[in-house]
């Protein structure tokens, strides 16, 4: 067996980059000697810090944290260190169980929306909805993706685009009165209780019509729903809002776009 090993050897032993390996040593975690020739050489010391680093890496735990533990390194020390796995373990595992429901929570979404019934107007009780919005002058409706974005980071610990959670817009009243179905006032993402908000959906009756397809149509689909208002003798109060059950992020095919107009109405 050989007692020094080259860079190119260690780095497929572990199938790292050799760079990976001159920044170990660059940051004292490696200690090579050189060759004859000049060239690093490697010793099976080298390899057993490795097996550790990497170990260690594969946890998150920081190139400081990781050089301060291989210097005082004692069975005392390393029992401690396992107490610190154990608990970012958990805290992965933790993340990974809430991701697992995001996940089932996301299908059960999709699956019902999926099957929702459109076209028709209904009219259903809604209690507060707390949300947090984004408002920018006028907003067309070609930019509502990109404030959906841009609100998501300002709230990034606590909403995504691609969750569990409803994102949508508001129509501007006033481009309405003038029959322009495009512009929106703001973007909003619903928020359940707990988390930040900036305002609530005021609670009570809300007629409301799921579409599906392209969002083109909005203003017929608005026409739709206004005329099932006046049907029942209702009168809105404020301006509707159009809600993204399933868009761009679940689909590519346009015609499974499912969204939902809602307008706030009373007797």
């Amino acid at each position: 067996m050989k007692d020094l090993y080259k860079i190119h050897e260690i780095a497929g032993l572990f199938r790292l980059h050799p760079d990976t390996l001159r920044y170990y040593e660059e940051k004292g975690l490696l200690r090579p000697v050189r060759g004859e020739s000049g060239y690093r050489m490697y010793t099976i010391q080298d390899i057993c810090t490795l097996n550790v680093v990497r170990a260690l890496r594969e946890l998150d735990i920081p190139i400081e944290d990781i050089r301060a533990y291989l210097e005082g390194r004692s069975v005392e020390e390393t029992l401690a260190f396992l107490d610190r796995e154990e608990a970012l373990l958990e805290e992965k595992l933790d993340r990974l169980r809430a991701a697992r429901e995001e996940a089932r929570q996301r299908r059960a979404r999709l699956e019902r929306y999926r099957a929702a019934e459109t076209g028709r107007v209904t009219v259903a009780w809604e209690e507060a909805r707390p949300y947090v919005f984004l408002q920018e002058g006028v907003i067309l409706e070609k930019e509502v993706d990109f404030l959906l974005k841009k609100l998501e980071g300002l709230h990034q610990d606590d909403i995504k685009v691609i969750g569990t959670q409803t994102m949508g817009a508001i129509l501007d009243s006033e481009r309405l009165k003038q029959g322009i179905y495009n512009h929106f006032s703001c973007v909003f993402f619903l928020t359940p209780p707990g988390q930040p908000c900036d305002a609530q959906l005021s609670p009570g009756w809300y007629a409301r019509l799921f579409y599906r397809g392209s969002y083109q149509r909005l203003g017929e689909h608005l026409r739709t729903l206004a005329a099932g208002v006046r049907a029942r003798g209702l009168t809105p109060v404020g301006p509707p809002l159009e809600l993204y059950h399933i868009d761009t992020h679940d689909t590519n095919l346009e015609e499974e776009y499912v969204t939902e107009v809602q307008m706030l109405v009373r007797e």
